[in-house]
């Protein structure tokens, strides 16, 4: 009778074990859906930032460009035109 006993506490013991791992696993599994949730979120907002930062960048060497045809346009000055 003591090991049919000590049989149920063990298996009792191990169906709770079980029970704490299930429940682990899926929180576990949750948290990491939420991490890739959140990781998708920050690639798609720096997919934005990477467009816009590249327009920006576009824009800013053609306003160069046009800046150093305006300049090169302009008469030279002399030492006497200040």
């Amino acid at each position: 009778m003591a090991d049919e006993d000590e049989l149920d506490r063990r298996f009792r013991k191990l169906a709770v074990e079980h029970a704490e791992t299930r429940w682990l696993a899926l929180r576990l599994d949750d948290d990491v859906n939420e991490f890739r949730d959140e990781l998708r979120a920050v690639d798609t907002k720096l997919v934005e930032h990477t467009a816009r930062f590249d327009s920006v960048d576009a824009q800013l060497r053609s306003l160069t460009q046009m800046v150093g045809e305006v300049l090169n346009r302009l008469p030279e000055r002399g030492p006497d035109q200040r």
